[in-house]
C-alpha cells in the first residue's frame, strides 16, 4: 500500500508539473512586469519585450538659394583713387553687372616726379591740338566705362573724373592716375579709366617725357 501510494504520488505530482509547465509554455506572456523586466534597448509592448525603435527627428536643411526675383549681392573692391591695383578680374561690384577691371598692370604716374634731360634728347613736344585730338579718341572708350558703372550701380551718382598720364618720345603712355567722387570710384571707373588711357598710342615726337592732365564729367 505504502509503495502502491507513493507510486500513485509520484504519477499524480508528474502529472501536474507537466500540465503547469504546457500552460507556462502555451499562454500568451501578457506581462512583462511593465517593462521592469525588459532588457536595455528593449521596450513592453502587448505583453511582449521588443527592440525599442528610436525616432530620429530630421532636421531640414536651410535652402542657400535666393528667394525667386532676389539675387545674391557679391561686393567688390573699390578702385583706388591714386591708380593703384583694383579688383581682380571677373569680380563684381555692389549691384552686380560687368566684371571691375583689373588695372593692376598699369603703372601709377608721379606728376611730380624730377625730370633729367640729357644733351641727346630733342626739345620737340605735342601741341595742344594734338593731344586733343588723342584724347578725342578716348571718348569711346570712357563712354563705355561709365555705360558699365551704370550697370553695376543703377543710381550712380554725377561727377568729374580726373586722370594724368606720361606720354614718352615714342608715343607711348608711361603711367596713369585717376581719381573720380566715391559713387563713382566704387562702381569701378578710376580702374577702366587708366586702362583705356594706357592702352592708347599717341604719336612719336623728338622730345622728352610729356605729362598730361585733363578731365570728363559723368552726368
Amino acid at each position: 500500500m505504502l509503495v502502491g501510494g507513493l507510486a500513485l504520488g509520484l504519477v499524480l505530482g508528474a502529472a501536474g508539473m507537466f500540465g503547469y509547465s504546457t500552460y507556462l509554455a502555451n499562454a500568451p506572456s501578457l506581462d512583462c512586469g511593465g517593462g521592469e523586466l525588459c532588457g536595455a534597448g528593449t521596450v513592453c509592448k502587448a505583453g511582449h519585450c521588443e527592440v525599442e525603435v528610436a525616432e530620429v527627428e530630421v532636421e531640414e536643411a536651410q535652402n542657400d538659394e535666393p528667394e525667386p526675383g532676389k539675387r545674391k549681392r557679391r561686393r567688390g573692391r573699390r578702385g583706388g583713387g591714386g591708380g593703384g591695383a583694383s579688383a581682380d578680374e571677373g569680380e563684381l561690384a555692389a549691384e552686380g553687372g560687368p566684371p571691375l577691371d583689373n588695372d593692376s598692370h598699369v603703372p601709377r604716374f608721379d606728376l611730380n616726379k624730377d625730370q633729367s634731360i640729357s644733351m641727346s634728347d630733342g626739345t620737340g613736344r605735342l601741341s595742344d591740338a594734338q593731344i586733343d585730338r588723342e584724347l578725342a579718341k578716348l571718348d569711346s572708350s570712357f563712354q563705355a566705362c561709365v555705360r558699365d558703372a551704370a550697370a553695376r550701380m543703377p543710381d550712380l551718382n554725377s561727377g568729374t573724373v580726373r586722370y594724368s598720364f606720361g606720354v614718352d618720345g615714342k608715343g607711348k603712355v608711361t603711367g596713369v592716375n585717376a581719381s573720380a567722387p566715391a559713387r563713382l570710384t566704387e562702381a569701378g571707373m578710376v580702374p577702366c579709366v587708366r586702362k583705356a588711357v594706357y592702352g592708347h598710342k599717341f604719336p612719336a615726337f623728338d622730345g622728352p617725357e610729356m605729362k598730361v592732365t585733363s578731365s570728363f564729367a559723368v552726368d
